[in-house]
């Protein structure tokens, strides 16, 4: 797992157990969000039978305490595995790029453009920085966290479990089926971009022809068109993001509804209890907001497919020796 998280994100040995480190926080830090539910549950309980007793009440207090400090130590520990890592490996992974471009062939150079090597130094590893610290670990550790809860669900009742969980699938289905027109969409993105990039460098560096021959109207005018092309470009891959992430999310709100008609109608014939059905739109409500999250998420990573390609392009090129 470590070799292919170095690959497919272009990190180092240390940049990848990191990132293995914050599956692991951030699944912590969502199990951790959901004891709180448990607590309530139980009083709940106490609360139905019409009984509290005054120690029961002294176990509550010292619970939430409890609960309130792995919170702090796991929100600790996931922003530590997360932000602080991924800064770290991000100056890693630019020292690494700078120091490769220095022992890689001329001809290497002869065939990119300098506004794509610049693009893919600054913007490929920011973009990067970006994925490590908040959607890779986020996406991964939901997806382990709520697994986790779904299980655990169909110990209590299955009926209800399925009536929960019968979205999730079609919910990643839809944005996992968008793959391949949001990578083209992106692409082409990055090839306005770059085209711009290429218009800017070379303003510069023909500045003194422009103004000598007065030509620089001229090149400010084709260089609006191409900022121009790059902006409606982003709105519309923003757009063709938001078409199939938006569906997924309202997919996976339809649970909540799902899980509120199976329970009454169980509650109603008497096949489930009060507290059972409570718990349930409990847990869902909490269990569906990570992956909301991680549904945004996902699609940005299938978009970032394209920039980690860049990269490894660079780091596993043949280096020139002698």
């Amino acid at each position: 797992m470590i070799e292919k998280l170095k690959h497919k994100y272009a990190l180092s040995s240390k940049g990848a157990n990191d990132m293995a480190r914050a599956f692991v926080a951030v699944t912590l830090s969502n199990l951790v969000l959901m004891l709180p539910v448990g607590l309530l549950y139980i009083l709940s309980s106490y609360l139905l039978n019409q009984q509290l007793p005054k120690e029961k009440l002294t176990f509550f207090i010292v619970a939430i305490i409890v609960i309130l400090i792995c919170i702090a130590l796991t929100t600790i520990f996931q922003y530590r595995a997360t932000f602080l890592s991924t800064y770290i490996e991000s100056g890693v992974r630019r020292r690494t790029l700078a120091e490769k471009l220095r022992k890689l062939p001329l001809s290497y150079f002869g065939k990119k453009d300098l506004a794509d090597l610049t693009n893919t130094i600054m913007s490929d590893c920011a973009l990067l920085e970006t994925a490590s610290s908040h959607w890779i670990p986020e996406l991964i550790g939901a997806m382990i966290s709520t697994t986790i809860i779904v299980i655990s669900l169909f110990f209590f009742d299955f009926r209800m479990a399925l009536a929960a969980v019968w979205v999730m699938p079609i919910a990643f289905a839809i944005v996992l089926y968008s793959r391949k027109a949001l990578r083209k969409t992106h692409e082409k993105t990055n090839e306005y971009r770059i085209n711009c990039l290429d218009g800017i460098q070379e303003g510069l560096e023909t500045l003194r022809d422009l103004r000598s021959n007065n030509m620089c109207d001229t090149y400010m005018e084709s260089l609006n068109k191409k900022i121009k092309a790059v902006e409606n470009h982003a709105i519309f891959a923003e757009f063709t993001n938001a078409a199939f992430v938006c569906s997924a999310q309202m997919i996976l709100k339809l649970g909540m509804g799902t899980v509120a008609l199976v329970g009454s109608y169980l509650l109603v014939k008497g096949e489930i209890t009060v507290l059972t059905f409570f718990m349930f739109l409990l847990v869902v409500t909490r269990m569906y907001e990570p992956l909301q999250i991680s549904l945004q998420n996902l699609s940005a990573m299938i978009s970032l497919d394209t920039n980690c390609k860049r990269m490894d392009e660079i780091l596993s090129h043949d280096e020139q020796t002698g």
